[in-house]
Formats: structure tokens, C-alpha cells, sequence
């Protein structure tokens, strides 16, 4: 295991083995607040884009539900 570095004080009194620099990264959440789009600025827009995507999951998993109907009524059909 001579390949190995000491730790601890060499005889001079400096370390054999430093620890890199670490490198601090600032908070994104501290940086100056961005601005919002348009359609989230305005309560109305929003709520009509909210109500749209609400609307068109709710037409997929009706779609869904007829297809698992129909599939268990006939369990031979595939």
C-alpha cells in the first residue's frame, strides 16, 4: 500500500493531503424573480387554459371508460 497518500502533518508541519476547492453555486431561488407569461398574469386567461386541459383529460378518460365497458361486457372481443 505504498501508493496510497498520507494523511495527517508531514514533518514540517504543512499536510500531505488537501482537500480540493469546493465550489458554492448560488441558490437559484435567490436570484431576482422571473417574469410570468402573459396568460398567467391574467386570472382569466389562466383559468380558461386550467378549465381547456381539464376538459380534454376529462373527454380521454371518458373515451377510456367506454372502451373498458365494452370490453368487459364481450370479453371474447379483442
Amino acid at each position: 500500500m505504498a501508493n496510497r497518500p498520507q494523511k495527517g502533518p508531514s514533518p514540517n508541519g504543512q499536510p500531505l493531503f488537501r482537500e480540493p476547492e469546493v465550489r458554492r453555486w448560488p441558490h437559484p431561488v435567490s436570484e431576482q424573480p422571473r417574469s410570468l407569461p402573459a396568460s398567467a398574469r391574467d386570472p382569466d386567461a389562466a383559468l380558461y387554459y386550467i378549465h381547456c386541459a381539464l376538459s380534454y383529460q376529462n373527454q380521454l378518460l371518458a373515451d377510456i371508460k367506454a372502451v373498458l365497458d365494452r370490453l368487459a361486457a364481450d370479453p371474447e372481443e379483442k
